[in-house]
C-alpha cells in the first residue's frame, strides 16, 4: 500500500483510490502553479475508487448527487463519501496527571493552541471551534520534522496566552514525533493532548467499500 502514489505514473497499482477533499474538488481546481492539481483532471480516469473527503457529518442528500454529477466518473468508478469522527482528547504524556477529555468538556472560554504537520489543518480547526472561539494554531506543512526551532516556537506562541484555561492539542500521528522530542519544554508536557480522528464512511457504505478492498485482495492473492 502506497500513500500519494497516484500521481507517479511508473507505479503500476493493481488499484489506485483517489481522494478528493470535499472543499477541494479536483474538478474544480487547476494545475498548478495557478491550482494544486500535479496533472490533468483527465487523470482521475485511473482511478478504480474515488473518495470524496472531508464532508460535513450532517452533508444533505442532494449534495451526494451534486457532486457525482460535477465529479463525471465513468460506470466502473466507485464513488464513496467521507467524513471525520473525533474521538477524546488523550494525554500525549501518559505518566502525568492528565486525563482524557470529551470535546465536549472544553468550555467557551478554553483557549486552544493547535498543533499540526498536516496538509489540511482547517477540518480540525473547524471542529474546535465548534467549542470555543479561542483556537489558535501553528500549522506546518504535511509529514513535517519538528525542529529544535518549531519547539521554541511553541513553547513562545503558549505563553503568549495568558488565560488560565488553555491546552495544546494535536493530532496523533504528529504526537508521536512530539512524544520524545528531546527540544520539547517539559513544562508543555501537561497541557498536551493528542486527538485521535477516524474516518467513516458515508451513506451506510463502510461495508460494501471494505469488501472492494478484501476481495481485490483476495484475487489478487489467488493469482500471485
Amino acid at each position: 500500500m502506497l500513500d500519494d502514489a497516484f500521481q507517479h505514473r511508473y507505479v503500476k497499482a493493481g488499484i489506485n483510490i483517489l481522494l478528493t477533499d470535499y472543499n477541494r474538488l479536483f474538478c474544480e481546481d487547476k494545475l498548478l502553479p495557478a491550482g494544486r492539481l500535479r496533472e490533468s483532471r483527465k487523470g482521475k480516469n485511473r482511478a478504480q475508487i474515488v473518495i470524496v473527503t472531508k464532508c460535513p457529518a450532517d452533508i444533505k442528500p442532494i449534495d451526494f448527487k451534486i457532486i457525482s454529477k460535477q465529479l463525471d466518473l465513468f460506470p466502473f468508478q466507485k464513488l464513496y463519501f467521507s467524513t471525520f469522527q473525533y474521538g477524546k482528547l488523550t494525554p500525549v504524556f501518559k505518566n502525568l496527571e492528565q486525563t482524557e477529555r470529551a470535546l465536549s468538556s472544553i468550555q467557551a472560554d478554553e483557549q486552544i493552541l493547535l498543533l499540526t504537520g498536516i496538509a489540511s489543518p482547517l477540518t480540525l480547526v473547524n471542529e474546535l471551534h465548534n467549542y470555543t472561539s479561542h483556537v489558535d494554531y501553528l500549522a506546518f506543512d504535511d509529514h513535517h520534522d519538528f525542529s529544535a526551532k518549531d519547539m521554541e516556537l511553541l513553547h513562545e506562541r503558549f505563553n503568549q496566552i495568558k488565560a488560565e484555561k488553555k491546552i495544546i492539542v494535536t493530532t496523533e500521528k504528529d504526537a508521536a514525533r512530539l512524544l520524545h522530542h528531546p527540544a520539547l519544554k517539559n513544562e508543555l508536557k501537561s497541557y498536551l493532548y493528542a486527538l485521535p480522528i477516524e474516518v467513516k464512511i458515508l451513506q451506510n457504505q463502510e461495508k460494501k467499500f471494505n469488501q472492494n478492498i478484501i476481495g481485490y485482495v483476495r484475487e489478487n492473492k489467488k493469482n500471485s
